[in-house]
């Protein structure tokens, strides 16, 4: 079975939809070993790195996964890099007790590779700008509101914030039309809330190049929900954006 991941279908949050799928399992699914992960029915590319902490590019590399489109239900993914920190480490060989005076010294055990902190530090990213000039009509918090919300007037264009690569492009009951970029570095921008889209998953884009445009507004007032996360977590992006 191919698994597109194009609709993703109804959710109650923003995060529910991103980080948690729906999955079934059939009974012919192998079972996955130590750094594995069995690719489930609705699975995306995105929803899995996310999952694991990584990012679409890592889990593309370490697979050969050439379209991220062309996932299989029951597929085995690695989804800890080669020789990771879930591989055990051979045991380093004795030294020889013999009278030959020639011990061979153990070589030590590589130190495992430094996963990134759960929270990134806040600080301005200088490669980063804001995807619409409006003012923030509704601030970060954290529970109600994982992002910020920017007024505006509908079909004005909205900008990636820095260069990256499109990860998603989805239609999402309550927020419209999504835009996913992945910018490396476990950090994704998500555009929401936006109408015409103008790029597709796979893309590159770079700083300020339109992406988007506002979609029709809501509640008598057109806007772009906007969040930035980090491993998958929302953090608040007056943190990282340049002072307004």
């Amino acid at each position: 079975m191919v698994v597109t991941g194009r609709r993703w279908g109804a959710c109650a949050a923003l995060t529910a939809a991103l980080l948690v799928g729906a999955c079934s399992t059939t009974p012919s699914t192998p079972v996955a070993g130590p750094g594995e992960y069995v690719v489930q029915t609705g699975d995306t590319l995105y929803r899995i790195a996310q999952r694991h902490g990584r990012t679409t590019a890592e889990i593309a590399r370490w697979n050969q996964i050439k379209d991220p489109d062309q996932l299989e239900a029951g597929q085995v993914l690695r989804v800890v890099p080669p020789g990771g920190a879930t591989t055990t480490a051979a045991t380093p060989p004795p030294r020889s007790s013999g009278g030959s005076g020639s011990a061979e010294k153990a070589k030590p055990t590589p130190a495992p590779r430094e996963r990134d902190p759960v929270v990134p530090p806040a600080s301005r990213r200088s490669d980063w700008g804001w995807p619409t000039q409006g003012a923030v009509i509704a601030g970060f918090n954290g529970n109600s509101n994982k992002g910020l919300d920017i007024g505006g007037s509908s079909g004005e264009p909205v900008h990636a914030i820095g260069a990256g690569s499109v990860a998603a492009t989805e239609t999402m009951r309550g927020y419209g039309s999504v835009i996913m970029v992945d910018h490396g570095g476990s950090y994704m921008s998500i555009y929401t809330n936006v109408g015409t889209v103008g790029v597709k998953q796979g893309q590159r884009v770079q700083r300020g190049q339109k992406i988007a445009e506002i979609g029709p507004a809501e509640g008598g007032r057109a806007k772009l929900h906007f969040e930035i996360r980090y491993r998958g977590k929302a953090v608040d992006p007056r943190l990282y954006l340049p002072a307004k």
